[in-house]
C-alpha cells in the first residue's frame, strides 16, 4: 500500500511549495512598490559592498558573472543531464532541465517588463554598465533555476543521501554565488536578487510537479 500512496503524494507537495515562494515573491514587490520593509536595506547593502571592494574580490566575482563561466557552467549542467539521460533512457531529465530554464528565462523577461524597475546608477557598477530593467535580476533567476534543475534530475535518479546532498549543496553554492556577484559588481539592488530566488524556486517547483518521477515497478 506504502509504493502506490506515496506516488499520489508527490504532485500536490510541490504545488504548495511553487504557491508558497509566489506568495514570497508577492511580498518582496509589494516591498519593493512601497520601499518599505526589506526594500529600505536596498541602499546600504549596496553602499556597504562598494565600500569594501577590493582588487582580487573585484576579479573573483567579475569572473562569477562572466559569460565565459556561465556558459560553461551550463554546459556542464546539460552535459551531466544528458548523461543522466542516456543511462536512463529517458527523456524527462531533458524535460525537467529545459522547462526550468525555459520558464526562468520567459518569467525574468515578463516580469522586467511588467515591472520596470532602475538599476543602481552606472556609477556604482563594476565593468560595462549594465541596462534595462533590474527587477528580478535575471543572470540570478536563470541559473538559479538551471542549478536547481540539474541537482533535481541527480536527486531523482539515486538514492545516495551523500549524492543527493552534494547535488543540492552545489546548487545552493552556485546561487548564492551567482546573486551575491550581481550585488557586488552593483548592478542590482539586494531585493532583486531576493525575488530572483523566489521566482526560481517557484519555477523549479512547478516543473518538479509537472514532471513527476516514474513510479518504482510494483
Amino acid at each position: 500500500m506504502s509504493d502506490v500512496r506515496a506516488p499520489g503524494r508527490r504532485p500536490t507537495s510541490p504545488w504548495w511549495a511553487c504557491a508558497a515562494l509566489l506568495l514570497a515573491w508577492v511580498a518582496v514587490l509589494g516591498m519593493v512598490l512601497t520601499r518599505e520593509g526589506l526594500a529600505e536595506e536596498d541602499g546600504p547593502t549596496l553602499r556597504w559592498l562598494v565600500q569594501h571592494r577590493s582588487g582580487p574580490l573585484d576579479r573573483v566575482f567579475e569572473a562569477i558573472s562572466s559569460t565565459p563561466l556561465d556558459g560553461a557552467a551550463a554546459g556542464l549542467g546539460a552535459a551531466l543531464v544528458v548523461l543522466v539521460a542516456v543511462r536512463t533512457r529517458s527523456l524527462r531529465p531533458l524535460l525537467v532541465l529545459g522547462a526550468s530554464v525555459a520558464g526562468a528565462v520567459v518569467l525574468a523577461e515578463l516580469v522586467k517588463t511588467l515591472v520596470g524597475r532602475a538599476r543602481p546608477a552606472a556609477a556604482v557598477m563594476l565593468g560595462a554598465p549594465e541596462t534595462g530593467s533590474g527587477f528580478p535580476s535575471a543572470h540570478t533567476l536563470v541559473l538559479t533555476a538551471l542549478a536547481g534543475g540539474v541537482a533535481l534530475v541527480v536527486w531523482r535518479v539515486t538514492s545516495s543521501a551523500l549524492v543527493r546532498t552534494g547535488a543540492v549543496g552545489a546548487a545552493a553554492a552556485a546561487a548564492v554565488a551567482i546573486g551575491i556577484s550581481r550585488l557586488y559588481l552593483g548592478d542590482h539592488w539586494f531585493t532583486d536578487v531576493l525575488a530572483s530566488y523566489a521566482l526560481a524556486g517557484a519555477v523549479l517547483a512547478a516543473v518538479a510537479a509537472l514532471t513527476p518521477p516514474r513510479a518504482a515497478p510494483a
